[in-house]
């Protein structure tokens, strides 16, 4: 009977570790630390330790720190996730740049090739200045470019110079509660990108766009719904464009956006001044709209006339569901419709209240 209870009390211990141990187990697959106290220390040998086309996701958690590497995540690594404490705190970075690297599309510091990826809490950085003398020569400096499709960035920042977040391929991403930065053509590309909830802001005076859309060949290009656009903490600037057609088929609308006074009165602008420029009729087939944008560079009177200014029925075509749907572009096939949910998404809104003085905002992004 004693030797009964022993086995049964030590099976009870045994049965009880065992529950403790499997409520405590870690959500994620990987782990990365630049201290050692993970299973990498740097990102990208998490990235190559993920397995070839799976089908199952694959969690990967960065400890907070300065990661500077130059990353790149391969088509075949799907279904990835990467996440970090806070974009606060969780950085990576590189400084490459167009002339040393060969080229804008390989001056990266995180290229993500990869379907169904997913980020969050995640700083990317490019720190190549335009101030630097090697910009004249060629200083496009991206921080991050994707050409993956239903790719998904939430509260996470972007940060750079010129170029910083290529959207390059006429895929599909979603942006949600970020931050993006740079001086000129910082958010281009030919992707089709929703960005809910963001603050962009403009270290110069630039350009904002360069969407490099087909022209007729896609419904939708950048959207931005909810979003603020500000100056840089601290620049100095006054005019700045919501951007220029790269692409002859450039597709760019702001959705009850709040502008700062920094937005030129024409609203956007030409590629290029050079009649000669093969570029330079881009704007007569592009798409330029706004629709109930408010703050002190809304003022829709001396837009240019070939952007536009949506209606009720208009707008109503830019749903989540409508702009992700398979069937909105013919400049690439798609694979299925998409409607993507963050879950556990507790982030407030970053617009001031139309209710509050017509002016500059003096507020910092709502969200940790």
């Amino acid at each position: 009977m004693k030797k009964t209870l022993l086995t049964f009390y030590f099976l009870l211990i045994s049965f009880s570790a065992l529950l403790y141990a499997q409520k405590n187990k870690t959500a994620y697959d990987i782990v990365v630390a630049a201290d050692g106290s993970g299973n990498y220390t740097k990102v990208q040998d998490a990235f190559n330790a993920v397995p070839d086309n799976n089908s199952k996701r694959t969690v990967i958690f960065v400890k907070p720190g300065v990661y500077k590497e130059k990353l790149k995540l391969t088509s075949g690594k799907k279904n990835v996730s990467l996440i970090g404490e806070s974009y606060k705190n969780t950085i990576l970075t590189y400084d490459d740049y167009a002339e040393i690297a060969g080229g804008t599309s390989k001056s990266f510091s995180v290229l993500i090739e990869a379907n169904d990826f997913f980020a969050e809490n995640i700083t990317f950085e490019n720190t190549i200045s335009s101030e630097l003398p090697q910009y004249k020569k060629g200083g496009q400096a991206v921080a991050l470019m994707v050409n993956g499709d239903r790719v998904i960035f939430h509260n996470c920042k972007m940060s750079g110079f010129q170029d910083t977040f290529y959207l390059k391929a006429n895929k599909r991403t979603y942006i949600k509660d970020c931050i993006i930065d740079g001086t000129t053509d910082f958010i281009f590309g030919a992707g089709i990108a929703l960005f809910e909830n963001c603050v962009i802001q403009c270290r110069k005076d630039s350009y904002i766009t360069a969407g490099n859309h087909e022209a007729g060949k896609s419904k939708y290009g950048f959207v931005f719904k909810d979003c603020v656009i500000m100056k840089y903490p601290k620049a100095d600037i006054s005019k700045v464009s919501l951007g220029r057609p790269w692409g002859a088929g450039a597709n760019t609308v702001f959705i009850h956006s709040y502008e700062e006074s920094i937005i030129i009165p024409e609203g956007w602008s030409i590629w290029s001044k050079d009649p000669e420029n093969k570029v330079y009729d881009n704007w007569k087939t592009s798409f330029y709209a706004e629709y109930d944008c408010f703050g002190p560079g809304s003022d829709t009177d001396k837009r240019i006339s070939w952007s536009k200014q949506l209606n009720k029925v208009e707008v109503s075509e830019y749903t989540k569901e409508k702009i992700f749907a398979a069937n909105t572009t013919t400049a690439n096939k798609l694979e299925g419709d998409w409607n993507p949910v963050i879950e556990k998404d507790k982030c407030n809104s970053v617009l001031p209240s139309k209710k509050a003085k017509n002016a500059d905002s003096n507020f910092e992004k709502a969200f940790n």
